[in-house]
């Protein structure tokens, strides 16, 4: 094992889209950026690991002429220009050149950061160093920097320094907000693995293996639209786990995934109510996409109404436009619709008050972490 200091400005942990153009964005200004991400590649959800279309302030087309610019933006037009078949592996690689384009960040891939220290009281935390273990290497890591940003998504760098959070879904009466529930509850939005398949040219058989659940047996062919042809993000709603631990559970969650796509194509192939008889499996996800665990408390917290009114506020640094999207949190075996959205007339606001602690002095932290109830997360959880 070897031991090591990396030394920045910056250390930004997480490589999801967030993650990365939060890194980008510093280095353009000059800062020297130590962007940490714990899998192969980047992207996140969006990556070929997950396959999650990037969506954003179209809204499902509503808001038709809206798209998202700045960093994300150059991504976007050059995966129209390199990438029009939206092949996932080219995705990746664009990610990977806007990042490496930048000669101030220092891209530490498959570097999982597991280890805080942080010290001061409660209310005025600051992070000293995180520390991760680079697997395949054998390299354990610590990253020194007088600022840190939490773009992991489940938020465990901040709560491993002591950062405020919430965890599941607020009481109606706390925000005032419409959707939310009347008593608080530590229910979330669920995992999601999505497939792709292919017509092979000939026939191919399918032998489910035997941890395929028989769907006819639960809501999911009377309550979802299956169809042979349909692959990826059409099947956004196999999503399972909400009334569980989405991170303590991420294995079980997978798994239970896993019963239900091999047995959703069983019922595709072998039902004999589909034209499918020259269909394959091309691939199968293995890492779940979460869409929800720790959300931070910063200085300001967005709430539905906030969305909903399109609040200007004076410290604005992004925007949104996708709908709020909430999903029941039985997700594939819910009796009601998979999803449902509240639509805001237009593109709403972010707040610099909500990327950062109220309490952690030198954290900030962006993507699907920051600082907003559950109901207006149903929105700035979108990756755009």
């Amino acid at each position: 094992m070897r031991s090591e200091t990396e030394v920045s400005d910056i250390t930004v942990i997480g490589g999801g889209l967030a993650g990365v153009c939060a890194a980008v964005a510093a280095a353009r200004l000059g800062q020297k950026v130590a962007l940490v991400q714990n899998r192969p590649v980047l992207g996140g959800n969006s990556s070929s690991e997950v396959r999650v279309w990037v969506c954003g302030a179209t809204a499902h087309g509503i808001n038709r002429y809206a798209r998202e610019t700045g960093i994300m933006g150059e991504m976007f037009v050059e995966n129209q220009y390199r990438n029009p078949d939206g092949n996932p592996y080219l995705w990746d690689l664009i990610i990977l050149e806007t990042v490496r384009a930048e000669p101030n960040i220092t891209l530490f891939l498959n570097t999982d950061v597991h280890e805080v220290e942080a010290d001061g009281d409660s209310d005025a935390r600051q992070i000293r160093s995180v520390t991760g273990w680079m697997m395949g290497s054998e390299r354990r890591i610590r990253f020194e920097s007088p600022v840190f940003l939490d773009c992991t998504g489940d938020g465990l760098v901040g709560f491993l320094a002591g950062a405020k959070y919430r965890l599941g879904r607020e009481a109606r009466d706390e925000y005032g907000e419409e959707w939310a529930p009347e008593t608080a509850d530590d229910v979330t939005l669920g995992s999601t693995l999505l497939f792709y398949t292919k017509d092979a040219g000939h026939p191919v058989k399918f032998v489910p293996p035997v941890f395929a659940k028989d769907i006819t047996q639960t809501p999911i062919p009377i309550k979802r639209v299956i169809r042979s042809g349909d692959s990826g993000c059409h099947y956004w709603w196999i999503e399972w786990g909400g009334e569980l631990d989405t991170v303590h559970d991420n294995e079980r969650i997978r798994d239970e995934l896993w019963s239900v796509i091999y047995g959703i194509w069983d019922y595709i192939k072998n039902s004999g109510k589909f034209d499918a008889a020259n269909m394959t499996l091309e691939w199968v996800g293995a890492q779940p996409g979460k869409r929800e665990y720790r959300r931070f408390v910063g200085d300001y917290v967005l709430t539905q109404n906030d969305i909903m009114a399109q609040e200007p506020f004076g410290d604005r640094v992004a925007f949104g436009g996708w709908s709020i999207d909430l999903h029941p949190p039985q997700g594939m075996y819910a009796e009601e619709s998979g999803s449902k959205h509240m639509h805001a007339d237009g593109n709403y606001h972010v707040p610099f008050r909500s990327l950062y602690s109220a309490n952690v002095v030198n954290l900030l932290f962006a993507g699907r972490n920051i600082s907003a109830t559950h109901v207006a997360f149903g929105t700035t959880r979108v990756m755009a």
